[in-house]
Parts: structure tokens; C-alpha cells; sequence
């Protein structure tokens, strides 16, 4: 493992440093994403004797997405034609949604406070609530605008129970027997009208005068709540239950924002990895075919060279002599002939010429051209040539 590091973080170049760390970098996201997946799988999951090999073979598909991903992007970056780009498109499309669902349930487990509850079931919480806020706003506005004759029924029935209830301490027989009157019509005294305060109508008059004073009580209350304009309980009501929209309403936008980053962040993550590798992978193949093409160029030069060197080697053809001037001839003087030695040999040369002919009629001579001729044309072409 030692070496295996030591070799990793060797660096030839920058070229080479930046490969390696390309290379770790999708290593270590292809790893965290498929621990996402796997998770969210294993979270979702319903575990049962039967459901385990299922379980399994999911997450064993959902690995091989993962990896098919990142062959289809690379494989639609490169495709030749646009049918090919739009099944390619289509294809990763479709494997980057699954790993990247997977992946968000995954996320739900390690934040469960974050996503407990969706986005759009605190929406639905919020408007429920404000519907409710503004049912009870109406029956409050409706308590508030009979405030005034609500005041006046409460005060009514505040000064008929203290008029019944001096009648249940009055201690006349006229009065008595009104309060043996008043508890009769409400059930609580079953003896005769007589005017006598005996121990049943005492504890009649007693019971129903205990009461009087717990309804006085309530009746006040009332009254100075109506006095200080609270019509009813309402208000209070109204006002949590607005309280309560707005947390579900906040509540709501802090959990579809942490949905929405965390499937930015995850689509991210899922096109960074497949773009990094397919950027390795094709600065690999570039970096190979360089090399390719100087080594075709050093073959050429190589043998160029060769070629040049050969040439240089071939032995120089002899050289040429040159031709060897004649030696100059001295002009010899001209003889000078006088008229009669001119007649003279010209007469002989006819003379032998007339013999030549006689002998070539016979045949055994060749004609020659005349030399008289000749002679004769030697003066005109010395004095042409001078």
C-alpha cells in the first residue's frame, strides 16, 4: 500500500498531477454516491426472509446504474450522429434519475429533523390553518358587532339574579314565600307555600343562593370583557391559529429549499463524476495520441536523416580531362609561283587527268574530283579565309 501511495503522488508534471487527482476525485464521489443509493434502498426497504434477496439484487442494479451512467454520458458526448446524442441523452438521463432518487432517500436518513415532513404536507398544514384563522375571525367580528346588545342582556341577567338573590336571604314571610314560589318553578323546593322558613325551604333557599353567586361571577367577567371589547374567547383562538399558519408556511419553504439543494447538489455531483472521467479518459487518449504522433515524426526524422547520410556517402564521379590543345603549327611561307610555272603544272595536271579518265573508261580507275579544280579554287578561298 506504501509504495502503491508513493507511486500515486509521484509527479512526472502538472499534466500528470492533475490526472491522478481527477482520477481520486471521481473515485471518492463515485464511492459517496453509491453509499447514498445504497442507503436510501436500505432505509426504504421493508425487510422480510423473502424480501432480502430482492433487497440485494436491487442494490446490486443500482450500483451497475451508477457505473452504465457515466458509459452513456460519455457515449452521447461522443456520438456521431443526433439520434445517437438523443438515446444517449434519454439513457443517462434516466440512470442518473435513479441513483440520484436513491441518493435522496439516503439523505432523508442522515438529516431526519431536516426532511421529516415534506414541503408540500407543511403547505397544506399552513392554508389549513389560515382557513380556520379566518373562520374564527369571522365569528369574532361577528361577536364584536353585537358587542352592544350582549352588554346589555349580561347586565339584565346580572340584575335579575341579585334581585333573586336578596330574595333567597329575605327573611319576611312575603318574601319567603316568593323564594318557596321561584325555587318550586325551578325544581328545587317540592314543600307547600306557607311563608314559614323551615329546614327544607332554608336548604333550598341556601343551595339555589350559592349558585346565584357562581353565575353573578360568570355574568361579571363577561361584562368586562364586553367592556373592554373582547367579545368572545374567539380572539385568542384567531390568533394562535394564525401563528400556527405562519411556522407551517416557514416551515414549508425551509424544506423545499432543502429539497431543492440537495437535488441540485446530487445532479451535481452525479454530471460532475461523469464529466471528469469522461474528461480523464479523453486527456488519456489525447496524451496517447501525442505521444503516437511524435514517435511517427521521430521515425521520420530518423529516416530522413538516413536518406541524407546515404546520399552523402556515394563516391564522386572521376573527373573529366580536359582536351589537350594541339600544338601550334608554324604557317609555312607561301611559295610563290610565276606565270609559266603556273601553265606548266596546270598543262601536267591536265595531261595526267586526261590519262586517269582513259584508264577509268577502261574501269580500272575511280574518277576523283579534278584537282585543277581544286588548285585553281585555293587562291579565292585563302584570301575568303584571311
Amino acid at each position: 500500500m506504501g509504495k502503491f501511495l508513493d507511486k500515486f503522488l509521484e509527479f512526472k508534471n502538472e499534466a500528470d498531477a492533475t490526472r491522478k487527482f481527477a482520477l481520486l476525485a471521481v473515485v471518492v464521489i463515485t464511492l459517496g454516491l453509491a453509499s447514498l443509493s445504497v442507503t436510501g434502498i436500505i432505509a426504504t426497504a421493508t425487510w422480510t426472509f423473502m424480501s432480502f434477496l430482492p433487497i440485494v439484487g436491487l442494490i446490486i442494479a443500482v450500483l451497475g446504474a451508477e457505473a452504465l451512467a457515466t458509459v452513456a454520458f460519455i457515449r452521447t458526448l461522443t456520438a456521431p450522429t443526433k439520434l445517437r446524442k438523443v438515446a444517449g441523452s434519454v439513457i443517462f438521463i434516466g440512470l442518473a434519475a435513479i441513483g440520484v432518487h436513491n441518493a435522496e432517500n439516503g439523505a432523508r436518513v442522515v438529516w431526519p429533523d431536516r426532511f421529516e415532513e415534506s414541503a408540500g404536507s407543511l403547505a397544506a398544514k399552513a392554508e389549513l390553518a389560515g382557513q380556520e384563522a379566518e373562520t374564527l375571525g369571522g365569528a369574532q367580528k361577528v361577536a364584536i358587532e353585537g358587542t352592544g346588545a350582549e352588554l346589555e342582556r349580561v347586565r339584565i341577567q346580572i340584575a335579575e339574579l341579585k334581585t333573586e338573590q336578596q330574595l333567597m336571604t329575605s327573611m319576611s314571610p312575603e318574601g319567603i314565600s316568593k323564594a318557596q314560589k321561584s325555587l318550586i318553578a325551578q325544581g328545587l323546593y317540592f314543600g307547600t307555600v306557607d311563608g314559614i322558613s323551615e329546614s327544607k325551604t332554608e336548604s333550598a333557599m341556601r343551595a339555589r343562593g350559592e349558585a346565584i353567586t357562581r353565575e353573578l361571577a360568570n355574568l361579571k367577567a363577561r361584562e368586562d370583557g364586553l367592556m373592554q371589547g373582547q367579545a368572545s374567547p374567539v380572539q385568542q383562538a384567531t390568533t394562535d391559529k394564525r401563528l400556527l399558519q405562519i411556522q407551517n408556511a416557514d416551515k414549508a419553504s425551509e424544506a423545499f429549499w432543502a429539497w431543492l439543494w440537495l437535488i441540485i447538489m446530487l445532479c451535481t455531483l452525479e454530471g460532475a463524476r461523469s464529466l471528469s472521467l469522461w474528461a480523464l479518459i479523453t486527456d488519456l487518449t489525447s496524451a496517447s495520441t501525442d505521444q503516437d504522433r511524435r514517435r511517427a515524426e521521430e521515425l521520420a526524422e530518423a529516416e530522413h536523416r538516413k536518406a541524407l547520410a546515404a546520399i552523402n556517402t556515394v563516391p564522386p564521379p572521376p573527373p573529366v580531362a580536359e582536351p589537350v590543345a594541339a600544338p601550334a603549327v608554324a604557317p609555312q611561307p607561301e611559295m610563290v609561283l610565276t606565270e609559266a610555272q603556273r601553265r606548266g603544272r596546270a598543262g601536267g595536271l591536265a595531261t595526267a587527268q586526261a590519262k586517269a579518265a582513259a584508264k577509268a573508261r577502261d574501269g580500272s580507275y575511280i574518277l576523283v574530283p579534278s584537282l585543277v579544280s581544286r588548285d585553281a579554287k585555293a587562291p579565292a578561298m585563302k584570301v575568303a579565309a584571311e
